[in-house]
Formats: C-alpha cells, structure tokens, sequence
C-alpha cells in the first residue's frame, strides 16, 4: 500500500514538471536545419528519434518537430549532457536561463517534455558517465568519440547550480572555439530537468503574474502602440506578445490555458479560407456537372457491340 501511495504522490508532482533540451551546435555548424513548426513540446521517443537520426540511427524521426538533420551535413560528435537534481532552478542559472530563451552561442533550437524524463534522455547514448566536477573536461573528452555519448550530473544545491551554471556557460565557449578550430562540428543537447516542486512555484508564480492572465490586450497596426483594457501601455517593442500576434485586429486575452483567444482573423486566415472555400465549391460543381453528363450520355445502337451480336443472330 505504502509503494501505491509513493508511486502517486511522485505521479502527482510530474504532472507539473518539464525536461527542456537546448541543442546546440559547437563549431562549424550546418548539422541541423529548422522547420516551419513553431510548437518545441514533444515526448521522450520524439526527441530520441530525433537524436539518433542526427547521428546515423535507423529511427525516423517524428513528424511535427521544430528541428530536422542536415541532409549533406553531419556531425562529428554528439553529448547529451543531464542537468537534475533537487538543486535545479532555471531563476538561479543565469546563463542556462539564457540558452533556454534565445537562439545565441550556437544555440539552433529548443525541444521540451512534460514530466521528467533526463535519465530516459540521457540514457538513450552508447555510453553514459556520471560526474560530480569539472563539466568542461568531462564533456570534452566525451565529444572525442566517434558515437553518441552522455554525461549526467547531479545538482544537489543552489551552490551546486550556481557552479554549474558557470561551468556550462565555460564549456561551450571553449569548445565553440576548439571545434571551429579544428574545423568539425559537434552537437551538444543540453537537458534540464527542474524539480516539481520548483515547477509547481514557477507555475503558481506565472498564474499570478498579471501580464500573462486575465488580461485584454488592444493592438494598434498603425500606430505601433497597445492598449491594455483600454488604457495607456508601454511601447509595442517593449510588450513580448506583439510581434507574435501583430497579424491579428482589434482584441484578445489568454484563457486558463495560456490559449491566446480572439475572435479576430488575420489577412493570412482570412486569405487561406476564401482559397480553400472557392476550390471546394468549384470541385464539387466540375464533379456535379460531370456526373450530369455521364447520365444523359447519348448510347449509340450502332456500336461494334451491337454489330457483332446482330451478325451472330443472322447467322443462325
């Protein structure tokens, strides 16, 4: 009864965790092309069919992933590099907070997991190595095999992610500037798993901040500016939603969800419907129309059919 109730309680604390991966590439680059998917949420086999396609696995990747191999250009070397623990604050990493924001230092695009799931990750590699010290060393040396290899380090503090934080920011310097060097191109994925409970307070903290909930946003094309609930606001390059929703008039709000709802539609939407619309109709009336002929198709008696049928019954 006792291990049904842990098995729960640690069920109930990953609903609200994450695993995000940051990929980055540490050289020349050109090993890893974008997509037009904008959605970076995928599972535990998504990323690992990605990963192994990347480095000659036979796996397909999954269909709808912001981030697809290079056809002509591979790495050399891949690492798939574990940050967990109890001690796993993003708000107490500033470089690795950095990383998970921008696309800067390499960084070509970012996957996330609901729940945690860096041990599935990480063990995903050839070889996996456990360390305690130095990243950049242990991460080097890992990037010097010719196969996909996983180094995985356990962050017990905020000590302990403050070093680390320094320490990633160190490595990928260095080896940025050793692999262009030597002219090859490695791949690094970085996973970070926080620890629910500091998932469920970032989560609490981001119900309660004002500008991302509950509130109706008003964006002027024209002028530039917008309006929150029909007041003055801060300049339209200052608000961080804008430029994503610049396509839409008029007004709109995130629902409980983190939706963005408006009723609303952008020239593209509006364009992409009358498209489709138009074509279905026209289908539908060329099918109408030759379905109409084919019934009312004049049948000649005349026919090679009928003669030779007619010739048979003469002869007898």
């Amino acid at each position: 009864m006792m291990k049904i109730f842990l098995s729960l309680l640690a069920l109930v604390g990953s609903v609200n965790a994450s695993t995000k991966i940051v990929l980055v590439e540490l050289g020349v680059g050109g090993t890893v092309r974008r997509t037009s998917s904008r959605s970076s949420l995928s599972t535990v086999e998504g990323v690992n069919s990605f990963i192994q396609t990347m480095h000659g696995g036979r796996k397909l990747q999954h269909a709808g992933m912001p981030v697809v191999p290079d056809l002509f250009h591979k790495a050399d070397g891949g690492v798939i590099l574990g940050l967990s623990g109890q001690g796993v604050d993003i708000a107490e990493m500033p470089s690795v907070a950095a990383l998970l924001e921008e696309e800067k230092d390499g960084v070509v695009g970012h996957l996330e997991t609901n729940g945690q799931h860096c041990h599935s990750l990480v063990s995903r590699a050839n070889s996996v190595s456990e360390i305690s010290g130095d990243i950049s060393q242990a991460v080097e040396k890992a990037a010097q095999k010719q196969y996909l290899t996983g180094v995985k380090m356990n962050v017990n503090d905020s000590d302990a992610a403050a070093v680390a934080d320094k320490q990633v920011d160190a490595m990928i310097r260095d080896m940025q500037k050793k692999a262009k060097d030597e002219g090859k191109t490695y791949v690094l994925y970085l996973v970070i798993e926080e620890d629910a409970s500091i998932s469920r307070r970032r989560l609490a903290e981001d119900e309660n901040n004002e500008n991302q909930e509950g509130k109706i946003y008003y964006f002027s094309k024209s002028t530039g500016q917008n309006n929150e609930n029909g007041g003055d606001n801060e300049a339209y390059e200052s608000n961080q939603y804008a430029e994503m929703f610049v396509g839409y008039y008029g007004y709109g709000y995130y629902n409980s969800y983190g939706e963005w709802v408006t009723p609303y539609k952008s020239m593209f939407q509006i364009q992409y419907f009358n498209v489709v619309l138009w074509t279905a109709i026209g289908l539908v009336l060329i099918l109408i129309w030759v379905i109409s002929m084919m019934m009312y198709m004049p049948l000649e008696p005349d026919t090679l059919l009928f003669g030779e049928s007619a010739k048979m019954i003469g002869e007898d």
